[in-house]
């Protein structure tokens, strides 16, 4: 796939989840931990979801937890953080993605290689982060901003374009019965299954612009 030199973005106006055992949920320097959209030496990295579900998601699914009883052991905060950043990229369902020219099954790939690799190039054409599909909870969506950021009252106004206002909503275990929702490490993911089947049952045309013009840079 050949990717687009200007990506679609959008404009986030949104609450994000995400939690926490600090007491931030955002990173000002450097994550201790690679992630699916960067990797070391690029700098700060917010994870969050678009969904208090996917953000409990993305928790049972890292901590590899496998049962109801290992899910209640579980204390951690969920914060929520008024989300207000243009310039996103769009990657908000395999479709787009694949629009976009990026291998959609690279969003919800166990290697991140792949997604490492577009965030450094989305970096550096100075993007702000990208929305993507969970790959913890079919169905959701994540939101990923690059840099650093710090959290501010919830409320307020913020000068700084970096803060963004957070507070903690609950604290404790994943809802009960989401487990079973959850796409475990190793298992396949049920939407880019019905992304693939979609598009194989899609008939392709014999001619069309696209074709016409890889065709003429052949001859």
């Amino acid at each position: 796939m050949v990717l687009e030199a200007e990506p679609t973005t959008i404009e986030v106006k949104s609450v994000a989840l995400r939690y926490s055992s600090y007491d931030t949920p955002f990173w000002a320097r450097e994550n201790t931990q690679v992630g699916r959209w960067h990797a070391h030496g690029d700098g700060a990295t917010q994870y969050l979801s678009l969904s208090t579900d996917g953000a409990w998601a993305e928790l049972i699914r890292s901590e590899e937890l496998r049962t109801e009883d290992e899910v209640a052991m579980v204390i951690v905060s969920m914060w929520a953080a008024q989300i207000g950043q243009g310039m996103i990229v769009d990657y908000s369902s395999f479709e787009r993605a694949e629009q976009s020219g990026f291998d959609p099954s690279a969003l919800v790939d166990e290697d991140y290689g792949r997604c490492q690799q577009e965030g450094a190039r989305l970096r550096s054409l100075n993007y702000a982060g990208v929305v993507a599909p969970s790959a913890a909870l079919p169905g959701a969506t994540n939101l990923t901003l690059f840099g650093p950021r710090m959290a501010s009252t919830w409320g307020r106004s913020t000068l700084l374009a970096s803060s963004i206002p957070a507070t903690i909503i609950t604290k404790g275990a994943p809802p009960p019965g989401l487990l079973r929702s959850v796409r475990q490490i190793g298992t396949v993911h049920a939407g880019l299954v019905a992304h693939t089947a979609t598009r194989a049952a899609k008939p392709t045309p014999l001619f069309s612009p696209q074709c016409m013009s890889r065709h003429s840079l052949r001859d």
